[in-house]
């Protein structure tokens, strides 16, 4: 019975995730249907539609999505790399903790885009200053969400590994970094979400080519059908982005047991 009641829940999520967006499409076109709107400022659907096709068959699209994942993924590994290390370092070592905590929560109260000028200042427009700006983002989900999973280890496993006599290094790969596994593939989620949020940002500043570049570009020509169909393409990414990490979530941590017996 609870099978079929969880059965139906999935069901009418997976309904309703349909519906919404076929409501606020002909809730769309009533509004301009109704002449509430003008077409130059609220762009018809199918005319986004259009659009979309038009920079996808010339290739523009598909070049500026190239050039801001390309961003995205060198600004998150160095970023979230710089992050896993010292969250780890801070997780392992109260004393680091104590030294570094106070000056990483005063970083921290600084807005991300704060960063913007400093970064121009010191790596001018080019593309490392936008790789820098992203990795600023990737930076601070995945030192806390490591810090947490990495501080949060229980004790008896530390008694464990000291009964085993495990080095500091099998003790990190064989006891630390699997139980703390669940923050820290939080913390890759985070990071990669707020990096691809961020490359935008930052090509918006000053870029030759990018979907932030694009949405620019269009934003100059008054197109605003193709500022419209940037805006789409980076939210229907970062779903995409986020799903596949919900996938690989769950089938890396398929192998918790709950206490009851089930599988987490």
């Amino acid at each position: 019975m609870i099978k079929n009641l969880l059965h139906r829940f999935a069901l009418r999520d997976k309904l309703l995730a349909l519906i919404v967006p076929l409501l606020v499409l002909t809730l769309w076109q009533s509004v301009l249907s109704l002449h509430l709107f003008s077409e130059l400022i609220l762009i018809p659907p199918l005319t986004l539609v259009s659009t979309f096709i038009e920079l996808a068959s010339s290739g523009d699209l598909t070049n500026n999505i190239l050039a801001s994942l390309q961003r995205v993924i060198t600004g998150f590994l160095v970023g979230g790399s710089l992050g896993f290390i010292l969250g780890v370092v801070t997780g392992l070592s109260p004393f680091m903790n104590r030294v570094l905590k106070p000056l990483i929560k005063a970083l921290q109260q600084v807005p991300e885009f704060a960063w913007m000028p400093l970064i121009i200042l010191l790596f001018g427009i080019d593309e490392l200053a936008k790789v820098v700006f992203v990795a600023i983002g990737a930076f601070y989900p995945m030192l806390f969400n490591t810090y947490q999973g990495v501080s949060g280890v229980p004790k008896k496993y530390q008694e464990l590994a000291w009964v085993f006599d495990y080095r500091r290094f099998s003790y990190l790969t064989k006891v630390v970094i699997p139980s703390a596994l669940p923050s820290i593939i939080t913390g890759i989620r985070l990071s990669l979400g707020l990096s691809w949020m961020f490359v935008v940002g930052a090509e918006l500043f000053g870029a030759d080519a990018g979907l932030g570049y694009m949405m620019t570009w269009g934003r100059q020509l008054f197109q605003i059908d193709i500022v419209m169909v940037g805006l789409i393409v980076i939210g229907a990414i970062g779903l995409v982005m986020n799903s596949l990490l919900l996938i690989i979530e769950k089938r890396l941590l398929s192998w918790r047991i709950a206490f009851d017996g089930r599988t987490l």
